[in-house]
């Protein structure tokens, strides 16, 4: 083979380098499972009846060295030739117009070498002796020659035996025969039991046939990533056939038995993936509308996604259009890794909007709060991107944007402003302006300490807003704009960006909010187990956090006896509730120094 071009040459053509040969061993991973899968192709393709693997210990009988034996009763190997003579197969017309063999499947072995034993059928080459070769690696880098022999323990009366060795342990040897044989289309034994074979397309419940291919819809557990979906004669690849989602979560997925397919092509020499094509193309849009026909029966039919129903359409498929039906809004929550969603699907009126405010919890949180007090929340749904087309869920209007107005001292600004306001005095050293809404005391002493006790008679409290209004933002499916005005009671001005400390409620005048529900308020805003997950566990981090938040609240909205009542009952709870009976009351008097503590009867006496 000539690897260089005369000088001054117009025309230049492909040629294989001398120096290919060296690189043979790296054409396949090595691997037993490997092994196992090419040799099972190999004698599916000598029209074979059945395999049978054999492991023979090396050594100590829980050692990791075995002499592997693969015997099959195909027709055998009439040229000896085309094991060591890349590219070149012996398969019959069929097979290699049908699968594509690359006559490489041996190079699985050339890193370790390899005993070939067979004896070809009279039926096929006539009286054609039985041989023998002994294949080390130099003799696949075509460094050496490999001897043939006559062998008369080939496998009667017709068959091939490989036998190499491996460094591995008897399990590992038979979980990858199993692994090889699962979807294999003829019986393979280990160690004399046959292995378990499974049928690719089970649990499908829609079979077609589509240019030699055998598709079957199955509903899947999860998403199908890195999963195999074509099965090629006991070969499982992925070759990422689509999946279709339904608007209530359930995954409908494609696989592929590989009958006669020719089109299909896989990556040689080993077909671990396939090749980027245009049948490839239309395979995976055949396999999508296989799913669409399997669902368009079902009764009752599956909720699904327009893009969906809109490719359906174009192929004829009729797939139902959803009710009018939405999950109810509810906002987001600190605490991504706690979020649920509530409610159940529930049919959208005339009057519904879709919600597509997103800001973060100290913002949503108080909306909610407004809504709820406004009797608006019935009216509010969760979007759902995967209905835009549907006619009846594109006709609802869409709320976009949350704007807060707060009345204070005759004037009006945003919550924006408001918060800007505070940190301008903050920074200039007005602490008077800074601290009047994060409750400083209106007169005397009544600053609430670390264990949630005041000092002084008068209530905690910070001032209060006059009012607080919020100014939804409507849009109409025809563009138009308009404003929902609804009264709120509360705001945080959210002055640390998302950590309870600067949280800085703004409460409205009359607002009947109690410490314990705007506790509630300020976890839902504010805490996020994730935030500190290396300092303890969720629960103690929510206790500690509830803790603080109370004492918060209590300085907003509790009056000094109030604050002092709610932290004793606080401290009782986390430090000494656990040592008081179930099944009796216990009474616990205080003075001064003083502490009796009185149980009530036992059940019953």
């Amino acid at each position: 083979m000539n690897d260089t071009h005369s000088p001054g040459s117009t025309t230049i053509r492909a040629r294989i380098h001398r120096r290919a040969l060296d690189r043979m061993p790296m054409f396949f991973d090595a691997s037993v499972s490997t092994a196992f899968v090419e040799l099972i192709a190999n004698a599916r393709r000598s029209a074979a009846t059945r395999v049978d693997i054999a492991a023979s210990a090396l050594g100590p009988p829980n050692g990791y060295r075995f002499e592997v034996a693969v015997r099959d009763d195909g027709h055998g190997i009439a040229d000896p030739a085309v094991l060591l003579s890349f590219g070149e197969s012996h398969w019959d017309g069929r097979v290699a117009r049908s699968e594509n063999a690359a006559g490489m499947g041996l190079l699985c072995l050339a890193r370790y070498g390899c005993h070939v034993a067979s004896r070809p059928s009279l039926r096929a080459v006539g009286d054609a002796p039985a041989w023998r070769v002994e294949l080390e690696p130099d003799h696949f880098t075509g460094k050496a020659d490999a001897q043939l022999l006559a062998d008369d323990t080939a496998p009667e009366p017709h068959g091939t035996c490989v036998t190499f060795v491996a460094e591995k342990s008897l399990d590992a040897l038979r979980a990858a025969a199993a692994d090889a044989a699962r979807y294999a289309p003829l019986p393979v034994t280990f160690d004399g039991e046959e292995l378990e074979r499974r049928d690719f397309l089970d649990n499908s419940i829609r079979v077609e046939r589509w240019n030699g291919l055998t598709l079957g819809v199955r509903k899947s557990s999860s998403l199908p990533y890195s999963v195999p979906d074509i099965n090629f004669h006991g070969l499982t690849v992925d070759v990422r056939l689509p999946h279709v989602q339904t608007l209530d979560g359930d995954i409908w997925t494609v696989r592929a038995e590989v009958g006669d397919c020719p089109a299909l092509e896989l990556v040689l020499p080993a077909r671990k993936e396939a090749v980027e094509n245009d049948f490839l193309k239309e395979l995976r849009d055949e396999a999508r509308l296989a799913v669409y026909r399997a669902l368009a029966p079902m009764d009752p039919p599956p909720r699904m996604a327009f893009d969906d129903h809109a490719r359906a359409a174009k192929a004829g498929i009729d797939l139902p259009v959803p009710p009018a039906e939405l999950w109810p809004w509810r906002p987001s929550i600190a605490d991504v890794d706690d979020w649920t969603r509530s409610g159940t699907l529930t049919a959208v009126g005339s009057d519904a909007l879709v919600v597509e405010y997103d800001c973060d919890p100290p913002d949503t949180q108080p909306f909610y709060r407004a809504a709820g007090r406004a009797g608006l929340t019935p009216r509010l749904f969760e979007p759902d991107r995967r209905l835009v087309g549907y006619g009846w869920y594109d006709a609802i209007p869409r709320l976009m944007d949350v704007r807060t107005e707060i009345e204070i001292d005759g004037a009006t600004c945003t919550d924006t402003e408001l918060h800007e306001r505070v940190r301008a005095a903050t920074r200039n050293g007005n602490t008077a302006e800074a601290r009047r809404f994060e409750a400083a005391p209106s007169q005397g002493d009544g600053s609430l300490q670390r264990d949630g006790s005041t000092q002084g008679d008068c209530p905690p409290q910070g001032d209060r807003a006059d009012a607080i209004t919020m100014h939804a933002e409507i849009i109409g499916p025809d563009g138009k704009k308009d404003f929902i005005r609804i009264p709120a009671d509360i705001v945080f001005l959210d002055t640390a960006y998302g950590l309870l400390y600067g949280a800085c409620p703004v409460i409205a005048a009359g607002s009947e909010i109690d410490a314990e529900a705007l506790t509630e308020l300020l976890r839902l805003a504010y805490f996020c187990a994730s935030d500190d997950c290396d300092a303890d566990s969720v629960e103690t981090q929510r206790a500690q956090f509830d803790t603080e938040a109370l004492h918060l609240a209590l300085k907003h909205v509790a009056s000094a006896d109030e604050a002092t009542r709610a932290a004793i009952a606080r401290a009782v709870f986390n430090d000494i509730h656990w040592l008081m009976p179930r099944d009796r009351h216990v009474n616990i008097l205080v003075r001064g120094d003083d502490v009796l503590v009185k149980l009530g009867p036992p059940p019953g006496s």
